[in-house]
């Protein structure tokens, strides 16, 4: 997991850590804490739900960045790999 998805994680969690710590000690009716605790809930839920997406998505573009980059390093090794042969199959056939 990356830095940048670990410091998201922390923050998520210190925040519902410290609204969960506010509820407990917030002078409100019952009634009312259960409406603020279960829409916290829900926007909680839609951020996470973004913070998941956009790491879907970091991880999707870094696969295909990674694949690009091996097709070309297998591609120029196999164009060396021509070169030298075609070099050495004349230093062959003059030698003959």
């Amino acid at each position: 997991m990356s830095n940048k998805s670990n410091v998201v994680i922390g923050i998520a969690l210190a925040a519902a850590a410290g609204a969960a710590i506010g509820f407990l000690f917030a002078p409100e009716k019952g009634a009312d804490l259960r409406k603020k605790v279960k829409q916290n809930a829900n926007s909680w839920a839609d951020e996470l739900l973004v913070a998941i997406n956009k790491g879907k998505d970091n991880a999707q573009q870094f696969a295909d960045d990674a694949q690009n980059k091996a097709k070309s390093w297998k591609n120029k090794a196999k164009d060396e790999y021509d070169r030298v042969a075609d070099a050495e199959e004349g230093k062959v056939s003059t030698n003959m």
